[in-house]
Formats: structure tokens, sequence, C-alpha cells
């Protein structure tokens, strides 16, 4: 009994044994759970701290991890969108360059990037982002003379004397034989009152340029400023020998006669100055060339015109590349007109240019005036009487209507049109002509005559004023 009953104790502790181990494993059982939990949690954001971390390498442009160089690159200009051909060559060098950037090319690299694409934005009239690449351009790279040129000249034109000079100095010091270079650093030294230094420019720019009107005109004004009258007198009177069309060596030339007393020689240099027209400046083919990257047709069209007869060549460029952005603009084969060299080709350009529409007011203006030239003045009066109708009501497009009107003999019809003509520029001389002529044809003798002496007001030069003048005066001596 005592062994069964001991056999009952130590059953009931195994029993109990196994009981309160299974009690105590399912009571550590949460426990566990919770560690194996932590633990899972832990690797999870592990795992997400290396994604993470993956993920910043990669993150799109603009955020953090971009090189520094990128903030020197200007935005888009809002505007971009205006000219479609234009965004799309933009947008494409600024992705490249943007590109060149995070790539870790080269600083000389860049920097041509960055000085092309800023000659994308000056030939397109977007001037400050144009300042913000050629200085990027300037820093970067170390041989290439244009960007820090490209820079000055873009300061020079805000007046900013004093950072332009080194600009230009550097680009003198990378390629001594560009002319304009040393013509901009003279005129930029003599505003800061550096007249040692801007002579020293101007004699550089003469000795790459035999003759130059610019030097020699800054090289006066330079002598005038030290009260070297006589010296001033020789350098305008060697420019205007040489060309004699350029008006600022006139305009110049009567200050110095008027300083000597010479009243009559300084009324004659200002009347030639006025003559001549405006001032111009100095061919700079680093800028001047630009013009060939823009993407507005009217600008393109209009130094067209500016450059016909400074720089046949480029005037060409020109054109061309404005007739291969719009070959079916109207206004590009009205300009085309003026450039051709017979009359059979300009008639054909100003019909293209009517064809492409109809209603294009100066093609049947230059169309009639031509026409009127060629003789056919029943379509020179309808093609001129259209263009009024249009739009055109020019003192020109009444003039040419008026003279037409005169040779098919409608000459009341002609004297009207020509006084129209005369209300629209009365201080046009060859208007006063062509009436003079009208009035004469109606047999008004005393009325031509006095408009012939109103065309010698005007200009004491016209010719075939003064030769109908003295025909009529001879005509009543007999």
């Amino acid at each position: 009994m005592r062994k069964a009953a001991k056999r009952r104790t130590d059953g009931g502790r195994q029993a109990e044994s196994v009981a309160t181990r299974l009690a105590r494993r399912d009571a550590r059982l949460p426990l566990r759970a919770l560690l194996i939990a932590l633990v899972l949690i832990g690797m999870a954001g592990s795992v997400a701290w290396f994604t993470s971390s993956l993920l910043m390498r990669v993150e799109p442009p603009g955020q953090t991890g971009e090189p520094a160089l990128l903030t020197t690159v200007p935005d888009l200009p809002d505007t971009v969108g205006a000219l479609p051909a234009f965004e799309r060559v933009v947008t494409e060098s600024d992705r490249l360059l943007r590109q060149a950037i995070r790539s870790g090319a080269s600083p000389d690299t860049i920097g041509e990037m960055a000085g092309r694409l800023g000659d994308l934005y000056q030939a397109n009239t977007h001037g400050e982002l144009a300042e913000a690449c050629y200085r990027l351009a300037t820093d970067l790279t170390t041989d290439n003379p244009r960007w820090p040129y490209l820079l000055g000249y873009r300061l020079q034109e805000r007046g900013e004397a004093e950072i332009v000079t080194p600009l230009l100095e550097r680009t003198v010091e990378l390629e001594p034989s560009y002319a304009p270079a040393w013509l901009k650093l003279a005129e930029n030294r003599f505003k800061q009152g550096e007249f040692d230094g801007a002579r020293a420019a101007y004699d550089r720019r003469l000795a790459l340029t035999a003759g130059d009107p610019w030097a020699l005109l800054g090289l006066a004004r330079l002598a005038i400023e030290v009260s070297e009258w006589s010296q001033a007198e020789s350098y305008l009177l060697d420019a205007i020998e040489a060309t004699p069309q350029f008006a600022a060596l006139h305009r110049l030339l009567a200050t110095v006669h008027e300083h000597y007393g010479q009243t009559d020689a300084g009324d004659a240099s200002r009347q030639r100055a006025n003559e001549l027209g405006r001032f111009y400046a100095a061919p700079d083919p680093w800028v001047d060339g630009l013009i060939a990257q823009s993407f507005d047709v009217d600008w393109l069209l209009l130094n067209v015109s500016r450059y016909a007869l400074p720089d046949p060549d480029l005037s060409r460029v020109l054109f061309d590349r404005a007739r291969s952005l719009a070959p079916q603009d109207p206004d590009v084969y009205v300009v085309l007109h003026e450039h051709v060299e017979t009359l059979e080709e300009a008639r054909r350009a100003l019909e293209t240019a009517i064809s492409l529409d109809n209603s294009h007011p100066m093609a049947h203006m230059r169309l009639g005036e031509l026409l009127y030239r060629q003789g056919e003045h029943d379509q020179a009066v309808e093609l001129l009487s259209r263009s009024i109708h249009l739009g055109a009501d020019t003192a020109d497009a009444h003039r040419y209507l008026g003279l037409a009107l005169t040779a098919l003999g409608r000459l009341d019809d002609a004297l009207a049109t020509l006084e129209q003509a005369i209300t629209r520029a009365p201080g046009d001389a060859d208007i006063h002509y062509s009436f003079a002529y009208a009035l004469q044809r109606a047999g008004r003798q005393s009325d031509s005559t006095r408009e012939l002496r109103r065309v010698l007001e005007l200009n004491p030069g016209h010719e075939l004023a003064a030769r109908a003048l003295a025909i009529g005066n001879s005509g009543k001596e007999r």
C-alpha cells in the first residue's frame, strides 16, 4: 500500500509538474510573441531606412543632393511658349546644361554650354537670362574670349562701366585681334575718365582697322576733352575724307568750327550731319551675328533692312532664316522686294505677298508704286487706292496715287490726292515737287512755281526743282 501510495504521490507530482510546465509555457507565449514582433518591427525599420537611402540617391531634380551649380542656371522664362520653335530649342539646351552639371562634366564643358544657352536668350530678347548664362560661362571657362566680352556687352548696355573694364581687358588678352573689343574698352575707359588708357585702346583699334572712323571719332572726342582742338579737327577731317557718309563726324566737326568762331562752317557741318541721318554703331560680329539665332520673324525682317548696307551677307542670312521660319508670311516677301536686284524680281515678291494675304496694305502699296514706275498706271491706281482703303493711309501712298492719276490725265483727282500727301508730310520736299509737277501739268504755272520755291526752301540741293524753276524763269524772260 505504501508503494502504491508512493506511486500515486509521484504520479501526482509528475502530473502536477507537466501541468505546471504547460501553464508556464502558455504564460510565456505572449512574451515571446511580443519579442518576435519587436524584432520584426526593428527589421522593418532598417529596411525602410535602407530603402529611403536608395530613393534619396535617385530622387527627382530640385530636391536635396543636387549640385549647387544648378542654382546659377536661370529658370526658363514664363513667356517661352510664345514662340514654339524657340521653346523647343531653349528647353532642350537648358536640359542638356543641367544634365551636364549633374553628371559632373568639366567646368569648360559646362561653361561652353552655358554660354551657348546665353546666346539663345540674347538673340531672343531675354537679356537678363543671357547675362546669368554669360556670367556662369565666364566663371567656368578659361580660354574663350566671347563669354567675358558678351557679359561685358550686357553690363555696358546698363551703364555699369567699372565692372565692364576688367571683362574687356580679359577679352583682349585672350583675343588681341578682335577690334570691336578694343573699341568698347576705349569707350569704357573714356567714360571713367581714364584718358591715357582710352587713347591706347583707340590706337590699338586703328592699328587693326586702318582709318577706322569710330576710332578717329573717339580720338577727336578725347582731344576736345583736353582742349587739343586742332588735333581734334585733324582727326575728324581725316575720318571724313575716308568716310564722308558718317554723320557723327560732321556733327562733332561743327562743334570744332563753333569753337573757332566759324559759324557758317559750323552750320554747314551740322546740316550735313542732319542730312546723313542717325548714328550707326560699329560692326560687331560677335553681337550682330547672334540675331541669326532669333526665332522672331518680325525682328529678323527689321534687321534685314538694318544690315542691308553695312553687312549685306548678314542681311541675307537673316532673310533666309526669316523665310525658313515663316515661308507663308507675306511680310517676308514685302521685305524681299526691297533687296532683290531687278524690278521683275521685286514684282514677283510683292505678288507672292498679295497671294498669301490679299488684304496686306503695304504689299498693295509697294506693288502700286512699282507699277507706276513701270508705266502701268491703271493697275497702279487700282492697287494704291486699295492700299489706302486697307489702311496704308500714308504720304507715300497718296503721292504715288497722285502721280499715277496725273499720268492718266485725271488732274483734278491727282491734285486733291497730292494735297492729301502734303497734309501727311508737310516737310517732305519730294512730295512738294510732285505737287508742283501736277500743277504744271494742269496749267497752273504760278502755283507750280510757288511749290518749286517751297521745295528749295526745304532742300536747297534739290536739283530737279532748281532746274525746273530755272526753265520756268527762262520761259518768262523769252
